[in-house]
C-alpha cells in the first residue's frame, strides 16, 4: 500500500487528521515547511506530526516526510498522457493503437529505470553472483515472461530454476539448497502462495530478491533486497498487463546484463562460439543481419 493510501485510510485522531488532510492537499509544497509551520497552518502542535509518523511505522516526521515526497515525485513523473490500464479506446485506428502501446511500454521502462538505485541493484547482483544457482518464483503471466531470463542465464552457464507448477513452489522452497538464492516476482506483493514460499526460503536462510511495486507490501517486507517496478496498473481493471510485463522484462534484462558484465569477455566469447557452432546453418539475404567472419568488441 502506498503511503498516500495508508494516510487516507488510517484512523487518526481529530488533530492528526487535520495534518494528514493538509499534507495530502499540499503534497510537494510541504517540502520546505518545518514541523512548526505545518502545525501552525493546521492549528495543531509539532508533536502531533511525530505521532503520525510513529503510527505510520516511521522513526520520525523527517523520515515520513522524505518517503512521502519521494512517492509523490514518482507518481507525478511519466504517464502524463497515457493510461496504463486503458491505453487505447474503442474508436482508435490500428496505427493509433500501435503508437499508444509503444508509448506505454517506453514509459514503463523509463518509470522502472527511475526506481532503480545503485545500492539495491548492486546488492541483487552480488546475491546472484555468490549463489550456486537461482530459484525464481512467480505465478500466472509473470511466470511466463520470466522464462526468457532463465534462457539467457543458461547461455552463460548460470543456473536458474523456475517452478512451473504453482502447487509445487513450497516444496521447491523447502528443498532449495542453502547455497542458492531466490527471486520472487510479485506485482501486488500480496500473493499468498509466494509469501508462504518466502517463509520456507527464509527458514533455509536463502537470500531473497523481490521484484514488486513501490508500496509497502508483504513480499517487500520479507525480502532481503527489493527492486521496484513501474506501478501504474490496477489489479484487474485493465486491457492487459502491458506496463507490468514491460517493467519486469526490463528489470530481468538488467539483472542478466549486469551478471554478464561481471565476466564480459568470457561470456561474450562463450555466447558467440556456442551459437556459431550450433547455429552454423542459419543464413540471411539481409546484409544488416549477416554475420561477419569476426565480431568486433
Amino acid at each position: 500500500m502506498l503511503i498516500r493510501e495508508r494516510l487516507e485510510n488510517f484512523d487518526f485522531s481529530n488533530s492528526e487528521q487535520k495534518i494528514v488532510t493538509y499534507i495530502l492537499e499540499k503534497k510537494a509544497a510541504i517540502e520546505e515547511m518545518t514541523t512548526k509551520e505545518i502545525a501552525e497552518a493546521t492549528y495543531t502542535s509539532p508533536s502531533t506530526l511525530v505521532r503520525i509518523a510513529h503510527k505510520m511505522n516511521f522513526s520520525g516526521w523527517s523520515d515520513l516526510k522524505e518517503a512521502f515526497l519521494k512517492e509523490e515525485e514518482y507518481l507525478q513523473k511519466h504517464f502524463s498522457e497515457i493510461n496504463a490500464n486503458l491505453p487505447f479506446h474503442r474508436n482508435d485506428t490500428i496505427m493509433s493503437i500501435a503508437s499508444k502501446i509503444a508509448a506505454l511500454e517506453k514509459e514503463s521502462i523509463d518509470d522502472t529505470l527511475s526506481l532503480i538505485t545503485h545500492d539495491d541493484l548492486q546488492k541483487a547482483i552480488q546475491i546472484i553472483r555468490k549463489s550456486s544457482y537461482t530459484s525464481l518464483f512467480a505465478v500466472s503471466n509473470n511466470l511466463l515472461i520470466t522464462q526468457e531470463f532463465q534462457h539467457n542465464m543458461s547461455r552463460i552457464k548460470k543456473r536458474v530454476e523456475i517452478c512451473l507448477l504453482q502447487g509445487e513452489t513450497i516444496f521447491k522452497a523447502h528443498l532449495a539448497d542453502p547455497s542458492s538464492c531466490a527471486i520472487i516476482v510479485s506485482y501486488s506483493g500480496e500473493t499468498s502462495i509466494l509469501n508462504e514460499t518466502i517463509q520456507y526460503l527464509k527458514a533455509n536462510k536463502i537470500p531473497i530478491i523481490a521484484i514488486t511495486n513501490i508500496g509497502d507490501n508483504t513480499t517487500a517486507r520479507l525480502a532481503d533486497c527489493v527492486l521496484r517496478i513501474c506501478t501504474r496498473e490496477k489489479l484487474y481493471s485493465k486491457i492487459a498487463t502491458f506496463s507490468t510485463d514491460s517493467a519486469i522484462v526490463y528489470l530481468l534484462d538488467v539483472l542478466y546484463s549486469c551478471i554478464f558484465a561481471l565476466d564480459y569477455d568470457a561470456n561474450l566469447q562463450l555466447r558467440i562460439s556456442t551459437s556459431k557452432m550450433i547455429e552454423a546453418g542459419r543464413s540471411s539475404t539481409v546484409d544488416i543481419i549477416k554475420e561477419e567472419d569476426h565480431v568486433s568488441r
